[in-house]
């Protein structure tokens, strides 16, 4: 018997992360979610350990429909220091 993969080959390409921003007490941190089932759920819990790592103190929330690209306002982007990204379903 030969089994064969479906799937067939494919190669994983590794590229390293683009350098963060520090994250301190003063920073503006936008929660951005595409609306989808969960996603924020899931950023309220990112906002909650921000909260108690780093006692950030201010969030700007950002949502879109999932069916739609993001159109991020001006003071949206002059506002924040770092964003969170949640996209879930």
């Amino acid at each position: 018997m030969k089994l064969i993969n479906p799937c067939g080959v494919f190669e994983v390409n590794g590229s390293p992360l683009t350098p963060r921003e520090p994250i301190i007490e003063d920073s503006v941190v936008g929660l951005f979610t595409n609306d989808k089932k969960n996603a924020d759920i899931l950023l309220s819990h990112v906002k909650e350990l921000l909260e108690q790592r780093f006692g950030i103190k201010k969030f700007v929330w950002f949502r879109k429909q999932a069916s739609a690209p993001a159109s991020f306002t001006d003071q949206f982007i002059a506002e924040c220091d770092v964003v969170a990204a949640a996209v879930c379903d």
